[in-house]
């Protein structure tokens, strides 16, 4: 991410806007994200400061150089650097001082008063070491930040997804200062809750009339906000927001004119590097869900379509059920087994409490039906969608 210096926006009344690089820019920024990326590939092997001077010398040819700053920064982050020796560098500039405070003095070419060279120094040690005195050297200091070698990258980022990025960060580099951060959700809800818990986020969740759910994301930002300790997990968390569709999210942030408001939406045009896990869990569930839908009946099938809210945590259930007459209710597979993976799949359940929940157990957890509540489908290879229908036709809770 971007450091808040790097940050660019401007304020609009109650309103807090990054400046995106937009799409008529894009081409003139498109050949600069080229140019930078360059310059890391050219340097790869080289020591950092020898790259960060050829950033430096290349900043210095335009105005823009918070742009510039940003897309190295974010290029910076996403690469690997490494002493050039693997040696203990502590260790080894004890030896050489040691050595240098017996040998004193030191200098760098002999004279009748002063027969002990810097060479001949660096020599000895190096046999300890299995260094010639000229490695020897260069090595002294070589696990320094500066000293240090670009190695290579965590993966390589095109142009267009160096600029995408950027664009990212900028909205992440607002939420740094976030004090609440409020969002509305019609779908794509188990990324979303994945990465609010990765991120450290309290929330708070209620359903919405017309569809979906509310997230509210609060906790104690007012304790921490000084720090922006709790602004960064938010800017941490938006990627994983725009893993799903159908959502908009407006946060509190606080600026040098007050609080101000950023607000985002589906169509924000913003790009995220998190990746989007299969939409089923297992084979299992793809086969059922397949199944359900070609299957005789009116009930109609949906993957992860509902939140159940459990305070810390949620419970996606794995489909919900819905029919034309107006019946709603969910189902939960239980069909692989961890003892944690059960333990916590079991306390998730019986704090749900739920009479509209089906639960399919797979019969090779031994678990027996009075452990779970709410109705329970136990199944071997495979669950069959009539078993599931029969069940959903007598539920007094449909």
């Amino acid at each position: 991410m971007l450091t808040s210096d790097l940050v660019r926006y401007y304020i609009d009344g109650d309103h807090i806007i990054p400046l995106f690089i937009s799409r008529r820019e894009s081409s003139r920024y498109l050949r600069i994200c080229r140019e930078v990326i360059h310059i890391f590939a050219d340097h790869e092997g080289k020591r950092r400061k020898e790259l960060s001077d050829a950033l430096e010398q290349y900043e210095s040819t335009s105005t823009d150089f918070k742009i510039y700053r940003g897309l190295a920064k974010l290029l910076l982050d996403n690469c690997n650097f490494a002493p050039i020796w693997e040696g203990d560098y502590s260790q080894l500039r004890q030896k050489v001082f040691e050595k240098a405070q017996t040998a004193y003095p030191i200098v760098l070419q002999p004279d009748l008063l002063h027969q002990t060279t810097k060479h001949l120094v660096l020599k000895e040690i190096g046999e300890e070491f299995g260094e010639t005195s000229e490695r020897l050297d260069g090595l002294l200091y070589g696990d320094l930040s500066e000293n240090l070698i670009l190695t290579g990258t965590e993966r390589e980022m095109s142009p267009r997804e160096l600029l995408r990025r950027y664009n990212l960060a900028l909205a992440q580099g607002i939420l740094y200062r976030a004090v609440r951060m409020r969002i509305w959700i019609q779908q794509d809800f188990k990324p979303v809750f994945k990465y609010i818990k990765l991120a450290q986020l309290i929330h708070e969740i209620r359903p919405v009339a017309s569809g979906g759910y509310e997230i509210l994301l609060d906790g104690p930002a007012s304790v921490l906000r000084r720090t922006q300790k709790y602004g960064i997990h938010m800017a941490r968390f938006l990627p994983g927001l725009l893993l799903a569709k159908g959502w908009r999210m407006s946060a509190l942030v606080e600026t040098e004119q007050g609080l101000k408001t950023f607000a985002l939406d589906a169509a924000c045009g913003l790009h995220t590097f998190y990746r989007k896990e299969h939409p089923f869990d297992s084979s299992l569930e793809e086969k059922f869900f397949t199944a359900f839908q070609a299957a005789k009946t009116d009930w109609h099938i949906h993957r992860e379509a509902d939140v159940i809210d459990l305070k810390e945590t949620v419970l996606i259930p794995d489909f919900t059920f819905t029919h034309p007459d107006g019946r709603r209710l969910h189902m939960e597979i239980v069909g692989f087994w961890t003892p944690e993976y059960l333990e916590k799949k079991l306390a998730k359940l019986k704090r749900a409490s739920r009479p509209d929940m089906i639960i399919a157990v797979n019969e090779t957890l031994n678990c027996s039906k009075e452990e779970f509540d709410g109705e329970v489908i136990f199944f071997k290879t495979g669950l069959r969608p009539q078993r599931v229908i029969d069940v959903l036709e007598t539920n007094p809770e449909g």
